[in-house]
């Protein structure tokens, strides 16, 4: 399952199970779309859903090139989920965007909305 909504001003994302092409090409059109609409860059949260389990090769693979292609078009990133390799992961990947991206527990949801907005971490 991959869902995509806009509110506040943000893109969000929840994400669970194991992703794979269908998942992907539901998603592109939709974040071009909104990209395209913008100026500047499309802050995002990610949720992670507990039974995430990634990408198949295959999507992995269009996700990485998808990535790329839009480099320029993400703003800040946060990423919502309750696993230690899901914290990895988003560390992991912080270092190959051009985009900050920051990783949240799920008790931390409103934390992760206002540091995407604003970027400001909260005391």
């Amino acid at each position: 399952m991959l869902a995509l909504k806009e509110k506040n001003g943000l893109l969000w994302i929840r994400a669970g199970g194991r992703q794979g092409d269908e998942a992907y090409d539901r998603f592109v059109p939709q974040f071009e779309h909104i990209a395209e609409r913008e100026a500047g860059t499309v802050p995002m949260v990610i949720e992670l859903a507990p039974d995430f389990s990634g990408w198949n090769f295959g999507g992995l693979w269009r996700d990485l090139k998808f990535d790329i292609r839009h480099k320029d078009c993400f703003g800040r990133i946060a990423i919502i989920g309750d696993s230690e390799w899901e914290e990895w992961g988003t560390k992991l990947s912080s270092s190959l965007f051009r985009a900050e991206m920051k990783f949240f527990r799920p008790s931390q949801r409103s934390h992760a909305e206002s540091w995407v907005q604003t970027g400001e971490d909260a005391a």
